[in-house]
């Protein structure tokens, strides 16, 4: 059985917010997509990387950390602190409500400020999340934080341009395990169907090295 619907969720704060769960019954762990400026949980890059994911088997949860008429507030579109703490909200409601998530490994994927917010989240609650993918955008807003983080990350930058000064910085200041790969995108924003289908098969095999690693290792200590 497979759970496929839109799904409302509440935050401490009082906003309710909205996503997409994909969840087989048997998934062994949960992907969470955290977007960036101007795009939303409809986003057809994460569509196609989500996609991606399930047929390999994991569940995924594609969300909007704000509501419809927040995003017309600038700052609350880069307000990376705010948005880390709904995500941590969203994850902290997802294993406490939904069923057969109560223990499953849990990853974050984020795009444009989305990278940070997932950076964010995951220093200020290490316990929720087992591995990270940072694709592009800017991950260094959350250099204050990367020290912090725990989780094993992946960072995926452009080959040229600006864009990999970003995630460099980044991925300097993390101290988890981390890897760096270089995907090339004209456009900078991985809308070509081969940088798509490279940044889909790298975050595959990060999820399935850490999370199916994480499984693995509940399972023996259970």
């Amino acid at each position: 059985m497979k759970i496929q619907r839109e799904i409302s969720l509440p935050t401490a704060g009082g906003v309710r917010l909205h996503g997409e769960l994909h969840l087989a019954r048997r998934a062994p762990a949960v992907a969470i997509f955290v977007h960036g400026s101007g795009t939303t949980r409809h986003d057809p890059q994460n569509a196609l990387v989500a996609q991606h994911l399930q047929r390999e088997g994991l569940g995924t949860l594609l969300v909007d950390l704000l509501e419809d008429h927040e995003t017309r507030d600038r700052h609350n579109v880069f307000d990376v602190a705010m948005q880390a703490q709904r995500l941590v909200d969203i994850v902290r409601w997802l294993r406490a409500i939904e069923p057969g998530c109560e223990s499953l490994p849990l990853g974050y994927f984020g795009t444009g400020v989305g990278a940070g917010v997932a950076l964010v989240a995951a220093a200020r609650a290490p316990e929720l999340v087992q591995a990270i993918v940072a694709r592009g955008g800017r991950p260094d807003t959350a250099l204050d934080w990367l020290p912090r983080v725990s989780a094993p990350t992946l960072f995926i930058a452009d080959a040229a341009g600006i864009v990999p000064d970003w995630v460099s910085a980044a991925f300097q200041a993390c101290t988890a395990e981390k890897e760096r790969v270089f995907v090339a995108s004209p456009s900078h924003l991985y809308k070509e169907p081969e940088a798509i289908a490279a940044v889909a098969q790298h975050a595959g095999r990060w999820f399935a090295r850490h999370l199916l690693r994480a499984t693995s290792r509940s399972a023996l200590e259970g």
